[in-house]
């Protein structure tokens, strides 16, 4: 069995007057270029590491091997596309030295590592989402974020110079709902983040009820080009808000899959507590033992994708129980 965690991985137009979504293809064709990256380097004898992204603690990043491959619809039509390969995380070591003398004790030809982690991840273009392997070795959001931007950016960049890369870590739903359902004596804060989405997915995934509001804020967005919505409300000094404005709870809403938000408030204990939605990131369970094959594994982890994604979107029950929450 094995654990995945998600991160939606989304190629944005700057200018969507004049620039077109990448699509399928489009993302295909960004990871396609890190596997002939991949590639050109072993060919040419470099090192791993001279691809990589300098980590904290003397550790590397590096793609490790990308596949791209096709698989049967539902519809039996035109064949979906998956993205399947390894990351690594490991050091370099070249030389060891004794402890206590420093006297050198192993000198290696290059290439050297002592500790080494294998990630799998798989990358559903059609969602633009990409599934990666929770296992001992993987980096915590922030570093890994931006260890796979850092990777990404120079193909996207080169590829796609009308668009810009934003990766956001995949979040559960549920914790939101938990957070509005909480009996509060107030808030004290609170900011949040969403990244501009690609074109149908607000539609398709929000709730009916938020659904006028949201297509609205979309496109605004879409016309004035903006790239992020972030929000700050503050109470006033040693007071509380009696609660959030409507537009920060939608904004927590599509949160969940397009960007980030916290807030600080007080319990009806009057315990002071916080809620960070980076504490609540989607982990969907792969059962290994079920399929035979490299392929038939992709397949099976793109499946837990769209699984995952459904978790970031609050349920219709909690907007019919609590009406207070809209």
């Amino acid at each position: 069995m094995a654990y995945y965690k998600f991160y939606n991985i989304q190629l944005l137009p700057m200018d969507t007057r004049t620039t077109k979504e990448v699509g399928i293809d489009g993302y295909c064709n960004l990871f396609s270029n890190v596997g002939s990256k991949i590639a050109e380097i072993r060919k040419s004898g470099l090192k791993l590491s001279s691809i990589a992204v300098k980590m904290r603690g003397e550790m590397y990043f590096a793609p490790f091997s990308v596949t791209i491959s096709e698989y049967p619809s539902e519809s039996g039509e035109k064949p979906n596309k998956l993205v399947h390969g390894y990351f690594l995380k490991f050091d370099d070591v070249n030389e060891l030295v004794d402890t206590e003398s420093g006297k050198l004790e192993y000198r290696s030809k290059g290439n050297t590592s002592s500790k080494r982690y294998q990630l799998e991840f798989v990358f559903d273009p059609a969602n633009h989402i990409m599934a990666i392997h929770h296992t001992r070795g993987l980096p915590t959001k922030g570093p890994l974020i931006t260890g796979l931007t850092d990777l990404l950016n120079e193909y996207a960049h080169r590829l796609f110079p009308d668009h810009n890369l934003e990766i956001e870590e995949l979040t559960a739903a549920d914790s939101v709902q938990e957070f509005f359902e909480e009996p509060k004596k107030g808030i004290s804060s609170y900011s949040g983040k969403v990244t501009f989405s690609n074109s149908d997915d607000w539609d398709q995934d929000l709730s009916e009820e938020l659904r006028p509001e949201a297509r609205q804020a979309e496109q605004e967005l879409k016309e004035l080009s903006v790239g992020k919505w972030e929000t700050k409300y503050n109470a006033f000094k040693n007071n509380l808000m009696s609660d959030l404005p409507r537009t920060a709870k939608i904004q927590m809403m599509l949160a969940t899959l397009y960007g980030n938000a916290e807030a600080s408030y007080v319990a009806q204990d009057g315990t002071k507590k916080k809620y960070h939605m980076e504490d609540h990131p989607v982990r969907e369970l792969h059962r290994e033992e079920k399929q035979d094959g490299i392929q038939n594994r992709a397949i099976a982890i793109v499946r837990l994708i769209s699984k995952a994604k459904e978790k970031t979107r609050v349920s219709e029950g909690i907007l019919t129980r609590n009406k207070n929450i809209l």
